[in-house]
């Protein structure tokens, strides 16, 4: 691993731990084992660090996000994976939940959705359920209010799960999944074609 991805991996857990207010440069710096000067060598300030890393984190969390999934085919199948697969990185990275909350929270957050890297990324997404909606499929809503009351739900359950520990069933989780896609399909559709 490199040194900036050694400085990366320390402020991602830096941030988990401690939040943005315990994040300094002294501190990643010696959770990394690298001079304080060496973090000055690849950003300029504590806000560029956080403004690269979020977009670092976001680059790396988006093809696992997208795995095995056919964005273009606007189905329940694809959804479902959709679900799953950011389920298993909250599951699996003990601190992106917590990031995701820090960075949602944080006076840079609105700042780090609008760049244009973050956007395009994501623009796969934001096209599954504007052609969801167009096809007259999902109710007609903003795509964010369509994103919040779909799968935005993972992280809540995550967050939910991770303060009140409890175990969900396969079963049980299938349901979650079902109930955050009905939530957003248009009444005016047949669900048995509409789930498939």
């Amino acid at each position: 691993m490199d040194k900036k991805e050694r400085i990366f991996e320390a402020a991602r857990e830096v941030l988990g731990e401690q939040g943005f207010f315990g994040l300094s440069i002294a501190v990643v710096a010696k959770k990394a084992n690298v001079a304080a000067g060496t973090i000055y060598r690849y950003f300029s300030d504590k806000d560029d660090l956080i403004r690269q890393l979020y977009k670092h984190t976001i680059l790396q969390c988006h093809p696992l996000v997208m795995e095995g999934v056919q964005i273009e085919d606007v189905s329940f199948r694809q959804y479902r994976r959709l679900w799953f697969n950011i389920d298993a990185i909250f599951i699996n990275t003990p601190n992106a939940l917590k990031c995701k909350l820090q960075y949602e929270s944080s006076p840079l957050g609105a700042e780090l959705e609008q760049d244009p890297v973050i956007m395009a990324a994501w623009a796969p997404l934001e096209n599954f359920f504007e052609q969801g909606r167009q096809q007259g499929l999902f109710i007609d809503l903003p795509v964010p209010v369509l994103q919040t009351l779909s799968l935005d739900c993972v992280a809540n359950l995550a967050q939910l799960r991770r303060a009140h520990p409890f175990e969900l069933t396969q079963e049980q989780l299938e349901t979650v999944i079902r109930a955050s896609w009905n939530a957003i399909l248009n009444p005016q559709i047949s669900t048995t074609g509409a789930c498939s």
